[in-house]
């Protein structure tokens, strides 16, 4: 497991979630997906890069779902 996930992983728990996967590469950032055991359906989606983790703002999450991948894309 990569430092990247690592710190993914730990940001989930701080968030009460139980799972953690990549999602894709998105701009600078890897874009993982997390959930609560149970509760597959509310997915949360966490932007990792070298010096910052964050959740996604809604606005981010539907240009990286309909594949938007050009710089100027971004909120």
């Amino acid at each position: 497991m990569g430092a990247i996930e690592m710190r993914a992983r730990a940001f989930a728990d701080e968030q009460g979630l139980t799972h953690v996967r990549f999602h894709k590469k998105w701009h600078k950032f890897d874009v993982y997906t997390a959930f609560k055991e149970g509760d597959e359906d509310n997915l949360v989606y966490f932007l990792v890069d070298n010096e910052q983790i964050r959740m996604a703002t809604p606005a981010e999450t539907d240009r990286f779902i309909q594949g938007h991948n050009v710089r100027n894309d971004m909120p």
